[in-house]
């Protein structure tokens, strides 16, 4: 979890990640995918995330999933003032954990050139390791400006043989907006199989391109998932805005937000919906959509 302290005045509704020339590029090039340095680059690698020419897979994907996600507090405050402090998570999945030092850098840097309309200046306060057990760490302050390793890492192993696989029925409650295509329109109707689909493509190529395993088949592991029943769905449809500086535009990614109750055979798939708690479903997941929790 990072700590920002703000300086200025700030409108949190134009924050954006990266500077649209960032930091860490050595060529200074605007366009990654003509840079010879696109499959070394720490920005490239995050950002991007090209697979190879020569992946088994690399027709079907051009890029991988990105491994990392910025959620923003779930808040509708929109202006800070000079002294508040504004917290946020990220997640770092796989290799991305070697980045750690590059993104509080980049959160430096964007706390000098200043966010949103107002160009709204801050200092990173503080970062804290958020620990499995619920525990918080701090790994880096503003005071000694050191940054120490985070030895927290959250494995889907974890999720086997918990109290919760033994549950014949569970909610999930979507948090941010979830963004869940069929064959490439938006879904309203959020049936669990195609929750599951989209879950464990998600989950296993993220596995595969930035944690080193083999290339699971998501499709055949979502097999069942179609008896699943729907017994209370209280989604509803919001939009969520937010400003792209590197298009210098507001951009909507609307959503499915709220509460829905799925009964049966649960048990197969109970792992994989409590690691979707942490790495999230759907599209635009690296700006926090998809958040959900299970009661």
């Amino acid at each position: 979890m990072v700590m920002l302290f703000m300086k200025e005045n700030n409108e949190l509704s134009k924050f954006s990640l990266f500077p649209q020339i960032p930091a860490v590029c050595v060529t200074r090039n605007v366009e990654c995918n003509t840079c010879i340095l696109k499959l070394k680059c720490v920005y490239s690698a995050i950002m991007e995330s090209p697979v190879p020419e020569n992946h088994l897979h690399s027709r079907k994907y051009k890029n991988s999933p990105h491994p990392y996600i910025i959620i923003p507090p779930l808040t509708q405050k929109r202006y800070f003032n000079p002294g508040d402090i504004l917290s946020f998570e990220f997640v770092l999945i796989g290799k991305a954990n070697e980045y750690l030092p590059y993104f509080v850098y980049t959160f430096t840097e964007m706390g000098k050139l200043g966010i949103g309309h107002h160009k709204g200046k801050f200092d990173v306060a503080s970062v804290e390791e958020l620990r499995f057990d619920g525990s918080v760490i701090g790994i880096y302050n503003d005071n000694n400006k050191i940054l120490k390793n985070p030895d927290n890492r959250i494995d889907y192993g974890f999720f086997v043989d918990k109290e919760l696989n033994n549950r014949d029925e569970i909610t999930i409650n979507f948090e941010t907006p979830a963004r869940i295509k069929v064959n490439d329109n938006l879904s309203t109707d959020l049936s669990f199989e195609l929750l599951i689909k989209r879950l464990s493509e998600r989950a296993c190529l993220l596995a595969h391109f930035h944690c080193g395993a083999e290339l699971a088949d998501f499709e055949e592991f979502a097999n069942g998932s179609e008896k699943i029943e729907i017994v209370n769905n209280r989604l509803e449809w919001v939009d969520w805005e937010r400003y792209s500086s590197r298009q210098d535009t507001r951009m909507k990614f609307g959503g499915c937000i709220g509460k829905i109750t799925y009964k049966g055979d649960l048990q197969k798939y109970l792992p994989l919906l409590k690691l979707g708690e942490y790495i999230h479903v759907g599209k635009v997941t690296t700006f926090g959509l998809g958040k959900y929790k299970i009661t």
